[in-house]
């Protein structure tokens, strides 16, 4: 009865940290603490360490605990110091980048004038990836990102104008009926240099937040985290099988 009780007051703090936004980490630290200060564990029961382990994988987090928990502070000094590494390292700004420049390839090569399927095709990448606001690329560079969401958000927005104002100035017959004037050309650029970045920080964002609320609020994909962290050199069972 005393260790069922002992347990009940572990898990009720437990909930309670949760409930007050503790991390996983902040919970198991805790939880070692009060098995410390309770003194030590009942016979036959597993070291402090192995108990923390096994009670790791949360209840799962209400809605709006979720979607308040998603949130995070702005860190321009660490998003900045963080990005070289992500820059080189990480597939969140190389993928949408890719995708940008094959976008405003297939449209230089094939055209969006045409009702045909190539053209239709290609019309439909320009509109995401290129034409100003260029949401396609910058949503997913902001659901890679490991942080610094909001910067790789403007630099995927910049290429995507720079892109956007490569076709109007030397290939404008393959977006326009007719070739724009020069102050319609320098209007659209302008659009494109403004616009894009700024909506680039704030799609990136959201996609961020999109991701962090999916994995806060989907029971499922915490118990696969807390089951990958218990295992001993923390990879998951088909990464082991690869080495």
């Amino acid at each position: 009865m005393a260790r069922a009780k002992r347990t009940d007051r572990a898990e009720a703090r437990r909930r309670h940290r949760a409930s007050q936004g503790f991390t996983d980490a902040e919970l198991d630290a805790a939880e070692i603490d009060d098995i410390a200060k309770d003194g030590s564990a009942p016979r036959g029961a597993r070291p402090a360490s192995a108990s923390a382990s096994a009670s790791a994988v949360p209840p799962r987090m209400g809605l709006g605990q979720a979607f308040r928990n998603s949130f995070r502070p702005l860190d321009l000094r660490g998003d900045l110091a963080a990005f070289p590494r992500i820059a080189t390292r990480s597939k969140a700004l190389w993928v949408p980048l890719a995708l940008t420049l094959a976008a405003t390839v297939s449209v230089i090569v094939v055209g969006i004038n045409r009702t045909d399927l190539p053209s239709v095709l290609a019309n439909f990448v320009f509109q995401y990836f290129v034409y100003t606001p260029a949401i396609g690329g910058v949503f997913i560079a902001g659901f890679l990102a490991p942080r610094a969401s909001w910067l790789l958000g403007i630099v995927v927005g910049l290429f995507a104008a720079i892109c956007f104002s490569t076709v109007i100035l030397g290939f404008p017959l393959q977006i326009y009926p007719a070739a724009p004037t020069s102050e319609e050309a320098s209007t659209a650029i302008g659009g494109a240099f403004v616009l894009s970045p700024v909506m680039g920080a704030l799609f990136a964002s959201a996609a961020a937040w999109y991701r962090r609320f999916l994995a806060m609020s989907s029971p499922n994909r915490a118990r696969q985290q807390a089951a990958n962290a218990n295992r001993p050199n923390g990879k998951s069972r088909a990464a082991n099988a690869r080495r």
